[in-house]
């Protein structure tokens, strides 16, 4: 989940970042998990054990989900034990908290300090490539875990030049969040395509005292997620699979002015633009809009006993293609101790620690076998629109330069959301800005 507006990076090679401040229930199964022989990536046999740093970003879960399974470890593993390090609560501060320190970690190895090594970190799905191509993190083994396990949209998150280079932890994918209470007074369904919502936006919304349609408009990731989900619906693409760009002033232009035309026309509200995933569950959970893109995270919020809107929501697959989300786990190339973070890795990946995190924190599965037990489906209904979302989603580009991609979207198109000065001009440095950030220049 993104929380904060990303600034330009320049093309090319991530620049040095300051790291910045760098501060249930469950019967965990262990025995398959906690093998003794472990490959490290580049396949030969890695027998460091002992104590490990494990970076992820802040543990804002109810009940400090991710927390309490390092404990659970932390119990059972005395001497290897994990030391959870809590980066940022803003993914774009994460990203670049890890990467300053991989960067000191190459550094320390031609003859710098050492840094403390972040043995495991967790990955956001648009970083697999970044973090692959310079060398931060190591692939994984064939024997490293089973692939097999795992939603093929999620491995297809951590796959880069054919090797796999982490674990899926958590998915996430765009869910359509709908007041099922007004839907049902109108006697009709979710919307399943774009004009359906607009439609619905334009007249049921008002008729209830209601706004049409809050997203995440900031100048941030949530800004390229909307807006690549409208080029996607309109038939358009941004990225070819090796990373180039394949997206034209047209393909672009068909996409966005959708959201353009809706911010004109009121039903997305103008402020949106301005909204990032928390502001706009705000809007919805205070009981003040008819639809809502958010993540998965979203709906254990808005069902919780205070939520005005609690028993009166609904979720269904938004009308338009999902960009697909989520975090996995990567093993950093700094790490002396592979036995013990890929044994971690497993651990925290497993099918009983998933089922914590979904159960407790909202946060979707990555194994198949979750989406398929009873008990899950009866206690949380929208397990299938999950499933359903995240085998409908679509990746928004395997390329070591996605953070400057989209930081040149953002920059270049940003403004032309609430007005069109210069617009067609926008366009073609858009593009122009497009091509250089994926050849890294």
């Amino acid at each position: 989940m993104e929380t904060a507006p990303s600034a330009p990076a320049r093309p090319g090679r991530p620049p040095r970042r300051s790291p910045g401040a760098v501060i249930g229930a469950l019967g965990v199964v262990l025995a398959a998990a906690l093998l003794a022989g472990c490959s490290s990536g580049d396949g030969t046999v890695a027998l460091g054990t002992g104590p490990i740093v494990f970076a992820d970003g802040r543990d804002t879960s109810r009940g400090s989900q991710i927390k309490r399974l390092v404990d659970r470890w932390n119990d059972a593993n005395p001497g290897e034990r994990v030391e959870m390090v809590e980066l940022s609560e803003s993914t774009t501060d994460v990203r670049a908290q890890a990467v300053a320190r991989a960067q000191d970690a190459e550094a320390a190895a031609t003859g710098g300090p050492a840094p403390v090594c972040y043995d495991v970190m967790t990955v956001d799905v648009i970083w697999t490539a970044e973090y692959a191509r310079w060398g931060y993190i190591v692939p994984l083994g064939r024997d490293d875990f089973d692939d097999e396990a795992f939603l093929g949209k999620t491995i297809d998150s951590v796959r880069y030049k054919g090797r796999l280079w982490g674990m899926p932890l958590r998915s996430d994918v765009g869910l359509l969040y709908y007041r099922a209470d007004a839907l049902n007074a109108a006697n009709t369904s979710p919307p399943r395509t774009w004009e359906e919502m607009r439609r619905q936006a334009r007249t049921i919304a008002p008729a209830n005292g209601l706004r049409g349609f809050v997203t995440q408009l900031d100048r941030y990731e949530g800004f390229t997620v909307n807006t690549l989900e409208s080029i996607w619906d309109s038939g358009g693409e941004l990225l070819s699979r090796d990373g180039g760009v394949v997206a034209t002033k047209d393909t672009i232009r068909k996409g966005f002015d959708r959201l353009y035309q809706g911010v004109q026309e009121g039903w997305i509200p103008r402020d949106t633009t301005d909204f990032n995933e928390e502001r706009a569950r705000g809007a919805f959970q205070d009981g003040r809009a008819l639809f809502m893109r958010n993540w998965t995270y979203a709906h254990e919020l808005l069902s919780a006993g205070d939520s005005p809107v609690k028993g009166r929501f609904g979720v269904a697959p938004l009308p338009t293609p999902s960009a697909l989300g989520g975090w996995n786990l990567a093993l950093s190339k700094c790490s002396k101790r592979r036995g013990t973070a890929l044994r971690f890795m497993r651990y925290l990946t497993s099918e009983e620690s998933e089922r914590t995190l979904f159960a407790y924190a909202g946060f979707a599965p990555s194994r198949k076998a979750l989406y398929e037990d009873a008990a899950l489906q009866r206690a949380h209904p929208h397990l299938g629109v999950i499933r359903q979302s995240i085998e409908g989603s679509r990746n928004r580009g395997t390329s070591p330069y996605y953070d400057q991609i989209s930081s040149a979207f953002q920059a270049d198109l940003h403004q032309a959301l609430t007005r069109r000065d210069g617009y067609d001009a926008e366009l073609t440095r858009l593009i122009d800005d497009l091509r250089s950030a994926a050849d890294g220049r």
